[in-house]
């Protein structure tokens, strides 16, 4: 099982829901990848945050989508955080960028300091600085927060946004014959390629992060999302075998809430 105990500046490194219905998805998530919650107490005794525990591990988040915003017809989405040395600093940069700020710099209690911002094509995310929460603290294994794509209309504007912003740089990747004009890069801290970067995949979606979860067998993983509640709405499909990618399966996925997300599984998985 792959621990981890933080994470370098710009990795993906925690992941949570943000949903209208916390206990509905609580059951969704549990049923599916046999996640249990332990409830965070923060001000006034509010208990709107949960973790989601993995062999007593933490892998993901999920919080209570504010009142204002479920009136309005929110039903749920997923979040990625970026781990960082510094939020205010990494906050600076992605204003100087061409990005916005739109929650934050905050401490949240001991756990950490946060802020939320938007890349200048419209993709959100979440700046996260550690304190006592590290972020997942178990990646890249059947249940676990596994892989985050970007998905944006220009690759190229958002490889140098990225890279001025928060360090990450992008690499193209070669998907092979079977994906026509397709253009795949991977985003690296260092030598780890921790995302992918591509075009929008469906005409009209907003620019976006995309989670992944594993999956020790994603058919079987798609037949119980559909037990519970959610809905398939690719694949499953295999990887192309032609591309500079690893071996695996992939399907992408509604929640009962209306949150996409996809399960991914590996013929082999990651080491870190």
């Amino acid at each position: 099982m792959p621990f981890r105990d933080g994470y370098e500046h710009g990795t993906p490194g925690w992941v949570d829901l943000s949903t209208a219905d916390p206990e509905a998805a609580k059951a969704f998530y549990g049923g599916l990848f046999g996640w249990q919650w332990e409830d965070q107490e923060g001000y006034g005794g509010d208990t709107s945050y949960s973790i989601a525990l993995l062999g007593g591990r933490a892998v993901a988040g999920l919080g209570a989508a504010p009142p204002e915003l479920v009136e309005a017809g929110f039903r749920g989405a997923w979040n990625t955080y970026l781990l960082v040395d510094s939020v205010d600093t990494a906050y600076r940069s992605v204003l100087e960028a061409g990005g916005k700020g739109l929650v934050g710099p905050l401490d949240v209690m001991d756990a950490g300091r946060m802020a939320f911002v938007m890349d200048d094509q419209g993709a959100c995310s979440g700046l996260w600085e550690a304190r006592l929460h590290k972020g997942a603290q178990v990646v890249n294994e059947p249940g676990a927060f596994t892989w985050v794509e970007l998905y944006v209309p220009d690759t190229d504007k958002a490889a140098e946004f990225y890279r001025a912003a928060l360090g990450l740089v992008a690499q193209p990747v070669d998907l092979g014959p079977g994906m026509g004009s397709m253009s795949y890069a991977g985003l690296t801290v260092g030598e780890w390629v921790v995302g992918g970067l591509m075009g929008l995949p469906m005409e009209g979606m907003a620019p976006q992060w995309h989670v992944y979860i594993g999956s020790a067998d994603v058919d079987e993983t798609a037949a119980r999302a559909i037990e519970l509640g959610g809905e398939v709405m690719a694949g499953p499909f295999s990887l192309p075998a032609e591309a500079d990618v690893p071996e695996g399966r992939i399907v992408i996925m509604h929640d009962l809430g209306g949150a996409m997300f996809s399960a991914l599984e590996l013929g082999e998985w990651p080491v870190a």
